[in-house]
């Protein structure tokens, strides 16, 4: 279509050169059917060239920027995958719900608690042992546990930890004497509640074998 539009053109234009030559049209009239002619050769030089193109294939130069706007997309998906997998929360390990801090819905902050999960086989109750005692106190060593909570029952544990530093007693021990005294920190781990009866926080009484209260 582009060839055969430059060839009506240079047809028009060799007329119209001829009649001005002859002086039956005017010098404005030349100027258009030349100016017309060009218009049509150029417009064959870019339809030449476009098919070129279709027949080769894109340019380098196009491949490598079509190469590039798809790596782009690919790394913004996979930055988008990345970021979904941090919307799910995977505990540690398996345990039991004691605190739900978050409520379904809210938006959260980079190391902001969900919930407390207590692990069963890690329950234990921490004791102060005077120093004067502490000797006697051994890892290993069988307990009884009682709670205002179940005034009926009692529990069992074993010691597994026996603290290596003295310090002063916390002040929520009862008596002012009582928390003038250095003592050691000593943690009973639960071994008797196989139905979680015994809560995080609750106030406990502990007797060590061959011991008094703890």
């Amino acid at each position: 279509a582009a060839l055969e539009a430059e060839g009506q053109a240079r047809r028009e234009e060799a007329r119209v050169r001829r009649l001005h030559a002859g002086g039956a049209v005017s010098d404005q009239a030349l100027e258009q059917a030349a100016t017309h002619l060009a218009t049509m050769r150029t417009a064959t030089v870019r339809a030449e060239q476009a098919l070129a193109l279709t027949e080769e294939g894109p340019r380098t130069e196009t491949l490598t920027a079509q190469r590039a706007v798809v790596a782009q997309a690919e790394a913004a998906a996979g930055r988008a995958r990345a970021n979904l997998a941090r919307t799910v929360l995977v505990a540690p390990g398996s345990g039991l719900v004691t605190v739900r801090h978050r409520e379904p819905g809210e938006v959260l902050s980079p190391g902001q608690p969900v919930v407390t999960i207590m692990d069963p086989s890690d329950r234990w109750v921490r004791i102060y042992v005077r120093e004067d005692r502490v000797g006697r106190v051994n890892l290993g060593q069988a307990a009884t546990i009682t709670v205002d909570a179940f005034p009926d029952r009692t529990f069992t544990g074993i010691v597994s930890f026996i603290g290596s530093e003295a310090e002063f007693t916390p002040r929520n021990v009862q008596t002012p004497d009582e928390r003038t005294q250095l003592v050691y920190p000593v943690k009973v781990r639960i071994t008797g509640d196989d139905a979680l009866a015994l809560k995080p926080g609750l106030p406990a009484d502990v007797v060590l074998d061959d011991e008094g209260a703890a």
